[in-house]
């Protein structure tokens, strides 16, 4: 509706027809069956609204019609008016027009076909009425085809009103007076164009409250449906690629390592220096070892020479051997030491640790661990499992890895071990440490994946609903929570 209905009902009314003869009454059936079969064939609310307004003409001659939709409550809203292709809501005309049919529509005769008495209108109506208004016009609700309206001219009209308001109604005006012959035919036809209306807008609607009323309902279903898929329960965690059987470098003795032999990461072979220790002590120790073995040894060659004649002296020797064995042991040990002042590589592998200015000049103690000899064809997955995402862990659990420099082309692997106990990954979070162990490559020939390479697992366990992996850490939060 968005062309303008005239403010002036005599420019927009369509020419007065030239009066017509009444019907005969077997010609004015004749056209009555044939309004209603060509309603009943309507595909379309709209054609069915012009239709109405527009070749009702054809069995009563009237000077305009309109057709308006109801509801229970609320302003009715014109529709179509007979001779005129698109309505204006806003005009003048139309506000009026709806207020008219409001106050009909819910009279006592609102639901009879009858003439339209101005002096039973509200006196905003009534007021306009010779503005807007023909002198005599016809209501005729348009009623669902369960209700039995009274057409019958003079009917008492308290029965009919107690069916609730039409869905729709016409409205003919014209300059003559109404004949009861004539209300008789028009109360017919209402009739059948109220199921013709009801159709194509009644069963429409209903349909579409029905469907309104089912969708949520399906998707409901759909969604409780969807939650109740069982999939595999997994967790990520933050994951690196090691060795399955590295051996541990640390130092052989307390020091300050001077040198470095190997790069971070550089392959080495069996039995190749790895780094050094500072030395100058142990050498110093070592001489003075040695020159105090000497030393101990000439004492006890003396004494052996002179036992011979001085029975005192005989007595030292024992005491003077036990001071060579004491030097010669001490000896041993320097020489050790000086031995472990270049550290080898018991094994070939890959050399992994830091930066070699991380460990020049720097003092260590026994034991304390330098680097690390990992085997590059012996891989596996180290993964640090926060305790709020741990699952069940089971050994042969399927482990996907995903590389941070390759995420597209996930790992597989198989859980081998998952520690009891949780501790302190590197960045603070109370973890379990969990070992997956790579499938093979198969006949790819892939390379393994660098040691040290960093990304997330994915570890997967037993099937659950959909609805448990969703809400799984809100459920646990909650029960933490309230304690159910």
């Amino acid at each position: 509706m968005s062309a303008a209905i005239a403010q002036n009902p005599s420019q927009n009314a369509p020419p007065q027809p030239a009066p017509q003869a009444a019907p005969q009454p077997v010609n004015g059936l004749l056209m009555l069956l044939d309004l209603q079969r060509q309603a009943w064939r309507q595909a379309t609310a709209p054609e069915l609204r012009y239709h109405i307004v527009n070749q009702t003409r054809r069995l009563i001659a009237y000077r305009q019609a309109a057709f308006l939709t109801l509801a229970e409550r609320g302003r009715p809203t014109l529709e179509a008016v007979s001779n005129i292709a698109v309505l204006e809501p806003n005009a003048p005309f139309a506000r009026w027009l709806e207020d008219a049919a409001r106050a009909v529509s819910a009279g006592a005769q609102g639901n009879a076909v009858h003439v339209v008495d101005p002096a039973a209108l509200p006196a905003a109506v009534r007021s306009a009425w010779g503005e807007w208004g023909p002198a005599q016009v016809l209501w005729c609700p348009l009623r669902k085809p369960e209700t039995k309206p009274d057409i019958l001219p003079g009917a008492r009209p308290e029965a009919a009103g107690k069916a609730g308001p039409p869905p729709a109604g016409l409205w003919l005006g014209r300059d003559e007076p109404w004949t009861d012959g004539e209300i008789l035919l028009l109360g017919h036809l209402a009739e059948g164009y109220g199921h013709a209306w009801w159709a194509l807008s009644g069963k429409r609607a209903s349909r579409r409250g029905l469907r309104r009323a089912v969708l949520p309902l399906l998707v409901l279903l759909l969604i409780a449906g969807a939650l109740a898929i069982p999939v595999p329960m997994s967790t990520l965690a933050p994951a690196e690629i090691q060795t399955s059987n590295p051996v541990i470098v640390a130092a052989p003795l307390d020091g300050v390592i001077e040198r470095f032999h190997v790069q971070p990461n550089a392959a080495v072979a069996a039995g190749q220096p790895l780094f050094s220790f500072e030395s100058t002590v142990l050498r110093s120790r070592f001489e003075v070892a040695r020159k105090g073995l000497t030393q101990a040894e000439a004492e006890l060659l003396t004494a052996s020479q002179a036992a011979f004649a001085d029975p005192q002296t005989k007595a030292r020797v024992s005491q003077l051997r036990a001071q060579v064995e004491l030097r010669r042991a001490e000896l041993a040990l320097a020489r050790d030491l000086l031995d472990r002042v270049t550290v080898k590589a018991e094994r070939a592998g890959i050399a992994v640790f830091t930066d070699i200015n991380d460990w020049l000049g720097k003092p260590v103690s026994v034991g304390e661990r330098v680097l690390t000899l990992a085997d590059p064809q012996a891989p596996e997955i180290d993964i640090m499992v926060p305790v709020g995402d741990a699952l069940v862990l089971e050994p042969g659990s399927p482990v996907e890895l995903f590389l941070n420099v390759d995420p597209l082309n996930p790992l597989r692997a198989r859980l081998t071990h998952a520690s009891y106990e949780a501790g302190l990954s590197t960045a603070g979070v109370l973890s379990y440490r969990v070992k997956a162990a790579l499938e093979p490559a198969g006949t790819s020939g892939q390379a393994p994946p660098r040691i040290g390479l960093r990304g997330t697992a994915k570890i997967l366990g037993d099937r659950v609903p959909l609805a448990l992996y969703l809400f799984r850490r809100p459920l646990a939060l909650l029960r933490q929570t309230l304690g159910v």
